[in-house]
């Protein structure tokens, strides 16, 4: 049976393996400082250990009602606000163009473009959950979106 435990500040996904008569946790994937079972861990988890049956909807329900929200203080605030840095700093230096010179050099197109298909989605569905929150800021008139966005001097 797969579940997720905290130790420290981060949150790990383990299995329990009886061998010998002795039972032991497997750490299966590492989540970092939130319980959130993604995609992606689902499929590392899959390739390296295939030999195990786990009910993926159940180890993530579970992991969902078990923990509060990252952001129930301001530890969780403050890290999200350093993801927020780093990504607006890691945009601004995204280069679509130079980023297919790249791809073209090394001969790796046909690998680059549907990661780059996949970037754009994930942009898209960041401007959609930033739009959202913005709409619906506590205390706050809604922000205008993004194609109502004033730049300065208009």
């Amino acid at each position: 049976m797969a579940f997720v435990r905290k130790k420290g500040k981060s949150y790990y996904l383990v299995h329990n393996v009886r061998e010998d008569g002795h039972v032991r946790q497997v750490h299966l994937a590492c989540l970092g400082n939130r319980p959130r079972v993604s995609d992606e861990v689902l499929d590392q988890v899959r390739a390296s250990h295939p030999q195990l049956q786990i009910d993926w909807a159940a180890v993530r329900a579970r992991a969902a009602e078990t923990f509060v929200s990252p952001f129930a203080d301001l530890e969780g605030v403050d890290l999200l606000l350093r993801s927020i840095r780093t990504l607006v700093q890691d945009l601004a230096e995204l280069d679509f163009g130079l980023l297919q010179r790249h791809l073209q050099e090394r001969g790796q197109v046909a690998e680059g473009e549907p990661r780059v298909r996949e970037l754009l989605r994930e942009m898209a569905e960041l401007r959609t959950q930033l739009d959202l929150k913005l709409k619906h800021q506590p205390g706050a008139a809604a922000a205008p979106s993004v194609g109502e966005h004033q730049g300065l001097g208009d």
